[in-house]
C-alpha cells in the first residue's frame, strides 16, 4: 500500500532540522531555537514520532576507532518470491556484523552494510551469505568504504550547510578498547539516542556521573561522532536515491572540486568514498525522478571528464540501520 503524504509545516521541519542536527538536543534548547515553548516542541517532536514522521533517533559511532571497517554488498537475487526475501531481510537484521540492510529497485534487489575487521574477516562474511544463500544470490557486488561525510537536510528548511559542521567517519582503524560501561552505553544509544542519561545509568548499574564522562570520553576521542534522526521518507514526500559513480581524477585539486560541489548540493545527504566496482556513493533525498535526472545531468556536465560512468538505484526501504549492530556482544565477537 502507498503512504500517504502527511503535511508537515515550517515549525515541524525546523523541529526536524534541529534534531537532524543533534538528536539528543533538549526540549529547551530547540523550543529557543525555533522561538516557540517547550511544550509545543514536545507535543510535536511526540505527534511526529506517533504518526511516523521520526521513525528512531540514530546515534553515529565511527567503527573504524574500535578496529572496524565498513563494507557495502549489493545482491541482485534469482528465483526468489517476495516471502523468501522478507524472511532473509528479517535473517540479515539480526546479525551482529550488519549495520544496515534495505531493499532496493533498479540493478540490486538488497543492500547491506556488513562491518569486519579486515579483508578477510569481510570475505568470511561475503562467503557466509553465498554459502546460506547460494540458491537465490544471482551477484553479489562487495564495496570497501574509505569515508563517510553526513551532510545535513538543509533541504527541509532555508538554513545554508555551508554553517554547518557534517559528521565523519573513516580514518585508519584504530584500537580504541571500550570497556563495559562504554559497551553498554553504545548499545543503549544506538537503539534511542535520545535516551535519557538517568535510565542509561539506571539500565547498566552505575552513576549518572560515570554514563555523562563516558559519553564525553567517547565523543573526544571521535568514537561517537553524532546523532541525528531517521525520517520516513516517503510521508515527507522525498524518495532516496544512490547514484554509483566511477571516477577517475587526475590531481588532488580536482577530487576536491568535485567534493565542494556534491556537499555543495541541498538534496545530497552523504557522501561516501569506496574502493570497488564504484568510487563514490551518493545519497539522494528528491521529490521525483525529474529532480533526481537534473542533479546527475549538473554533476555530469561539471565533471564530464573525471565521471567515466554511473549506475543509480531506488532505496524502498531501510529495514535496519544501527552503527554498533554487536551491541553487548562487542567483546564475544573481537575474540572470534
Amino acid at each position: 500500500m502507498k503512504e500517504i503524504k502527511i503535511k508537515v509545516d515550517k515549525k515541524d521541519k525546523e523541529i526536524l532540522f534541529y534534531l537532524d542536527l543533534n538528536a539528543r538536543s533538549s526540549i529547551s534548547s530547540i523550543a529557543k531555537k525555533v522561538k516557540t515553548s517547550k511544550q509545543v516542541v514536545k507535543y510535536r517532536i511526540d505527534r511526529m514520532i506517533e504518526n511516523g514522521i521520526i521513525e528512531t533517533f540514530l546515534l553515529f559511532v565511527n567503527g573504524t576507532k574500535i578496529g572496524y571497517v565498513a563494507y557495502k554488498f549489493y545482491i541482485q537475487f534469482q528465483n526468489i518470491i517476495e516471502e523468501k526475501l522478507e524472511e532473509i531481510v528479517e535473517e540479515l537484521k539480526s546479525h551482529p556484523l550488519i549495520v544496515w540492510v534495505a531493499t532496493c529497485d533498479g540493478k540490486f534487489d538488497l543492500a547491506i552494510a556488513p562491518i569486519a575487521r579486515n579483508n578477510v574477516h569481510a570475505y568470511a562474511i561475503l562467503n557466509e551469505l553465498l554459502l546460506k544463500y547460494n540458491e537465490y544470490i544471482g551477484d553479489i557486488v562487495p564495496l570497501n568504504y574509505i569515508d563517510v561525510s553526513h551532510l545535513k537536510k538543509v533541504h527541509l528548511t532555508g538554513f545554508k550547510r555551508d554553517q554547518i559542521d557534517a559528521p565523519y567517519w573513516g580514518y585508519e582503524p584504530g584500537n580504541y578498547r571500550l570497556d563495559d560501561y562504554e559497551i553498554g552505553i553504545l548499545s543503549i544509544l544506538c537503539e534511542n539516542a535520545r535516551k535519557p542519561i538517568t535510565e542509561i545509568a539506571k539500565d547498566i548499574g552505575c552513576t549518572v556521573d560515570i554514563v555523562n564522562n563516558r559519553i564525553k570520553k567517547l565523543v573526544k576521542d571521535k568514537v561517537i561522532v553524532g546523532s541525528t534522526i531517521i525520517v520516513n521518507k516517503s510521508l515527507l514526500g522525498y524518495e532516496y536515491h544512490k547514484i554509483l559513480l566511477k571516477t577517475r581524477f587526475y590531481s588532488e585539486k580536482e577530487e576536491n572540486l568535485f567534493l565542494e560541489f556534491v556537499k555543495a548540493e541541498e538534496n545530497i545527504v552523504d557522501v561516501i568514498r569506496m574502493m570497488g566496482s564504484w568510487n563514490y556513493e551518493l545519497d539522494i533525498e528528491v521529490k521525483n525522478a525529474y529532480q533526481l535526472h537534473n542533479i546527475i545531468v549538473k554533476i555530469r556536465n561539471n565533471f564530464s571528464k573525471n565521471i567515466k560512468n554511473y549506475d543509480s538505484l531506488m532505496i524502498l526501504k531501510e529495514h535496519k540501520l544501527n552503527f554498533f549492530p554487536m551491541g553487548n556482544s562487542f567483546k564475544k565477537l573481537c575474540l572470534l
